[in-house]
């Protein structure tokens, strides 16, 4: 906590924000440029330039972002704030680095306090999208080596993104009308671990821990989604066919021991993909920005290049042991392009409407046995 507190006090005279960098971040090619094009358009809110890919709320709302094509997540007031690096409004850094001076040097989880703090003071934070850090991969200083491998949930390029693209017409405060545990239920994210998809149910006011371990399997409860499971399993059974135009184009193709692993892909990405278009309803029911600057926009390209990278993340981070142990890179990109066939099937979904039918069990106990 000792250096966070001279690091958020050391404001430049006259600056207009603040921002404060760890050390052990590698940032994109051009930082400068995108950093200046994102305060310009957000000025106001507090502004992460990191999530944690496997972080148990802000890494979905990186994802549904990035599905929308928006360049802005906003972050849960009751997660950790993700500190590698953070940007400021000056004023409310003075207040930050007074605010961390009454607490004692030896505790260490600053991000935690910066959460406190800008719930407190009512500064919005969101997540630059796609994020213009990464972990550098060197040991941690903190003692944070066993939280195993820690990279971005959406990374950016290296190339400036320019000023256009942190300008869309959505804005930060409508995609904050959706963060956990706030407005209409259900509230919820999405998660994929030790490769299980799994639902996590938010309580509204965020009063119980929120990195607890405990997930809802997703097959069993779906249906509070909206989202009708036998139509989740239908869609990858079809997706998965040798006829299907995946099998094809290097989509992951199901066998033996990884044929459960690509349903529990399909299933985290459809859901993401119905929950990002239920975000939209009554607005578009176009994919991402094409929504908002026309389908014969180049910003689509810009839409499927972030919904890979969540994807791939969620790839990254997501599997479990065994299947990091035996896949290869080929397998890996196949289950990539799986993962945004659902997305997009999960999207059309529901932009269609419910559309949901009785039917019978969907055979899912067959996939897993």
């Amino acid at each position: 906590m000792r250096t966070a507190k001279l690091a958020w006090a050391a404001i430049e005279p006259g600056a207009t924000h603040h921002v404060v960098f760890q050390d052990d971040i590698h940032p994109v090619a051009e930082i400068a440029d995108d950093l200046i094009a994102a305060v310009a358009a957000r000025p106001d809110h507090g502004i992460s330039l990191y999530v944690n890919w496997n972080s148990p709320q802000n890494s979905y709302l990186v994802r549904r972002s990035a599905a929308l094509g928006s360049p802005w997540a906003p972050l849960s007031p009751r997660e950790y704030t993700p500190t590698l690096g953070l940007v400021l409004p000056a004023g409310a850094a003075a207040d930050l680095a007074a605010y961390l001076s009454t607490l004692p040097d030896h505790l260490r989880d600053d991000d935690e306090m910066v959460t406190l703090f800008c719930r407190g003071a009512g500064i919005p934070v969101v997540a630059a999208v796609p994020h213009l850090l990464d972990h550098g991969g060197d040991r941690s200083l903190a003692g944070n080596d066993s939280h195993g491998s820690r990279h971005a949930t959406v990374f950016g390029t290296e190339r400036s993104l320019g000023r256009g693209h942190w300008t869309p017409e959505a804005t930060a405060a409508e995609l904050h009308a959706r963060q956990p545990g706030s407005g209409p239920g259900p509230h919820y994210t999405v998660e994929l671990t030790d490769s299980t998809c799994r639902i996590r149910f938010v309580l509204p006011g965020g009063e119980e821990p929120v990195e607890h371990p405990l997930g809802w399997y997703w097959h069993d409860w779906c249906a509070l989604l909206g989202v009708d499971r036998d139509r989740v399993v239908d869609s990858w059974r079809a997706a998965v066919s040798p006829t299907s135009p995946l099998a094809g184009a290097g989509a992951f193709a199901p066998s033996g021991d990884h044929a459960a692993l690509g349903l529990e892909l399909w299933a985290a990405c459809y859901l993401l993909g119905a929950d990002a278009a239920g975000l939209v309803a009554g607005r578009s029911r176009s994919r991402g920005r094409i929504a908002v600057r026309g389908p014969e926009s180049p910003a689509v390209h810009a839409t499927a290049d972030l919904a890979r990278k969540a994807i791939g993340s969620w790839v990254a981070s997501g599997l479990g042991v065994r299947d990091h142990e035996l896949m290869g890179a080929a397998e890996r990109r196949g289950l990539v392009e799986l993962g945004t066939a659902a997305l997009d099937r999960g999207w059309r979904d529901r932009a269609a409407g419910p559309g949901r039918r009785p039917g019978t069990r969907s055979g899912l106990e067959q996939v897993h046995a």
